[in-house]
């Protein structure tokens, strides 16, 4: 007769230790509904099947959790439910119904995260890695990209170049060198940020 011999509580997740030294998985959350105890015999059968019938709904409870926090990608709320052991199908059940239900577009994510990192002076080169990291597909990085307003960019531009420029001298090189290496770490290609610190100068 198998028995558990031990619940390690992991962030979210949980690990089933039992006697015959394998150890299993499931999400934290579904011990509230099943609270297995150590020491009692244990079903392998039995918790398969609970996992396959309930590991769904939770996923889907948890992943609503992390929409309603912040904007996210597939990308995220996958590992996120990776992570805390959800079963594959139940992840893939999720997606699904996250897409259907309109709760999840990597699309219109896109152009919110560009929208909004430009506004905060940050280039296309940064905001495109950003999203690459985020596990939006290229074709849709790029389409939101180019949807950007371009003067509404270079004007973002134009006040991060005065921020680098703060306290510098722009007709001095080293200076100059400075302030171009500060928009080059915001993401700012060299033709922009050239640009950018040519209004900066000319305006002084």
């Amino acid at each position: 007769m198998i028995t558990l011999i031990s619940v390690k509580r992991v962030r979210g997740r949980a690990d089933l230790t039992l006697s015959d030294g394998e150890t299993l998985h499931m999400p934290r959350a579904m011990l509230r509904e099943r609270p297995y105890r150590v020491g009692t015999p244990f079903d392998r059968a039995q918790f398969d099947a609970f996992l396959e019938q309930r590991a769904a709904a939770y996923a889907l409870q948890y992943a609503v959790t992390l929409l309603s926090s912040r904007d996210r990608t597939e990308r995220e709320i996958v590992e996120g439910l990776r992570q805390n052991a959800y079963p594959e199908r139940a992840v893939a059940r999720t997606i699904a119904r996250l897409h259907e239900s309109g709760y999840l577009n990597d699309a219109d994510f896109a152009r919110r995260w560009a929208s909004a990192r430009a506004a905060k002076g940050m280039g296309t080169r940064r905001i495109q890695a950003e999203l690459r990291m985020k596990g939006v597909d290229p074709a849709q990085i790029d389409a939101a990209l180019a949807g950007m307003d371009e003067a509404d960019a270079f004007e973002a531009a134009v006040r991060s170049a005065e921020k680098a420029a703060r306290g510098k001298d722009l007709h001095d090189p080293a200076d100059y060198r400075k302030a171009w290496a500060a928009l080059a770490r915001r993401g700012y290609d060299f033709s922009t940020a050239k640009r950018a610190l040519q209004r900066v100068a000319e305006s002084e």
